[in-house]
């Protein structure tokens, strides 16, 4: 699998033809992935590269000062180390051409990401069993895949935490079980079996992901199922 590190763009050879290559076998590997409408890591790496790339492109200073510099001596007035740029005009017309091709690649992935995600959490249906208690900090959520009897059960604890005057959230996700439905095993009866199986929550939030359509399960349906659990719970 081709991936790209956060610094692919100013890091090793400045060179047009060696980054562009870099690139293109990249994004074939998004492409296959999309294809099998795989969304993560993909989508979120997708996401990061671009916006690197833009916040490159917008600011020049950011240009040169993303390339090493060397110790050119020290300004003993001030207390300052003074440094050389190592980049010159040659290389930085190398890098914005590489800016200038690989921004509408990244820009056209990203459309199709996104159509691809739109599409899944249209199809994913969410509900909860029972009723909701007060407390939803610790609970549960249950995927429930496109025609299939077996469904994937995650436990969850939400935390919300004041930085800098700010709510900051976060959500923790672990694999609990897999249960298989039946006519004497429904999902009101999971919810039973659930708290059985962990007395410490003895009225747990048990929400429900179903998918109407068939989405692969690590890569799409389930982060983008914790997403939807996210916002519900953030709300």
């Amino acid at each position: 699998m081709a991936t790209l590190s956060e610094n692919w763009l100013t890091e090793d050879l400045m060179d047009f033809e060696y980054k562009k290559y870099m690139v293109l076998a990249y994004l074939q590997d998004v492409k296959k992935h999309f294809k099998e409408q795989k969304l993560y890591p993909d989508f979120a790496e997708l996401i990061s590269h671009y916006q690197n790339l833009i916040t490159l492109k917008n600011n020049t200073t950011n240009l040169e000062n993303n390339f090493k510099k060397t110790l050119n001596g020290i300004d003993f007035t001030n207390f300052k180390l003074q440094y050389k740029s190592v980049i010159d005009d040659e290389s930085l017309n190398e890098l914005k051409q590489i800016i200038d091709f690989t921004e509408p690649l990244f820009k056209n992935e990203l459309g199709i990401g996104k159509n691809i995600f739109d599409f899944a959490e249209q199809h994913i249906l969410s509900d909860h069993i029972g009723i909701l208690p007060i407390y939803k900090t610790e609970g549960y959520f249950i995927l429930f895949p496109f025609q299939s009897q077996q469904v994937i059960v995650y436990n969850y604890s939400f935390s919300k935490v004041k930085l800098l005057q700010q709510d900051v959230y976060g959500l923790n996700t672990q694999y609990f079980s897999t249960y298989t439905l039946s006519l004497s095993n429904h999902l009101d009866k999971l919810k039973l079996d659930i708290i059985h199986s962990n007395p410490e929550l003895p009225n747990p939030p048990v929400y429900v992901f179903k998918a109407n359509t068939k989405l692969p399960n690590d890569e799409t349906f389930l982060p983008i199922a914790k997403r939807m659990l996210y916002k519900k719970l953030a709300a």
